[in-house]
């Protein structure tokens, strides 16, 4: 085989590299848009639904304070119900940030391919200044992408912790009838505690997809950033098969 055709064949076979991972930096950047519009989605629905948990916790306080039975106990079943669906919303959010982590651990698996590709490119015999930007970009990319599964997992890791913590309080306060007798304030006092308590879990999960959304803005600029780059990368692939 001479050395052009040798040539010819290395032009082919990492241009076939170039395609597929266009095609996937393409679908990451249509998967980070959709985790994007759904994070947006459960936020607003999340702010609205803390502030009716807490307006309905002040009353069921207010109603404690004066020793309003009735009041008391309707107004705990109504926020029983709402931790109940806020729970199941967590459990939700926990199977949708596996997806996105086994997402994210996809992407450094062809990050990692993609960056073996551009130093195989640049043992080639067309070798320049162009292949070593190249893998300094891939190497860049590799890192970003690595972050993205780092921070993926931890957002699992803390969102699995809140929901636990979550059920434990439900548990309990579902358990628990509030009374007024004297021999049981302790704690009633100390249960009243654990409705102000998941009331700041509904906060954190809200601060917790504040944070997701901004990881996921971070990603599509750096989605844009590596299209550009592919874009390139074609462009140059083309004039190279017309040497």
């Amino acid at each position: 085989m001479n050395k052009k055709t040798c040539f010819l064949l290395t032009m082919l076979l990492l241009s076939h590299f170039v395609r597929a991972q266009t095609v996937r930096n393409v679908a990451e950047a249509s998967q980070n848009k959709k985790a994007m519009a759904t994070n947006e989605a459960q936020l607003e629905r999340d702010v609205e639904e803390l502030a009716v948990f807490q307006a309905k916790l002040t009353e069921f306080e207010k109603a404690f304070a004066v020793k309003n039975g009735a009041k008391t106990t309707a107004l705990k079943t109504e926020l029983i119900a709402a931790m109940k669906r806020e729970i199941e919303q967590s459990e939700k959010k926990i199977a949708q940030d596996k997806q996105e982590l086994s997402q994210s651990q996809s992407e450094v698996a062809a990050s990692k391919r993609e960056s073996r590709r551009s130093r195989f490119d640049l043992r080639t015999v067309d070798n320049d200044r162009k292949d070593v930007r190249d893998v300094r970009d891939d190497r860049r990319d590799r890192k970003d992408d690595q972050r993205d599964a780092m921070d993926d997992k931890a957002d699992l890791e803390r969102q699995i912790a809140r929901t636990k913590r979550q059920k434990q309080i439900y548990t309990t306060l579902q358990a628990f009838t509030f009374s007024f007798d004297a021999s049981l304030q302790e704690k009633a006092v100390a249960n009243k505690a654990l409705l102000r308590e998941f009331a700041g879990t509904m906060e954190k999960d809200i601060a917790a997809t504040k944070a997701e959304i901004a990881e996921d803005k971070r990603e599509a600029a750096e989605d844009r950033r590596e299209r550009r780059e592919d874009r390139r990368e074609r462009l140059e692939k083309r004039r190279n098969r017309k040497w």
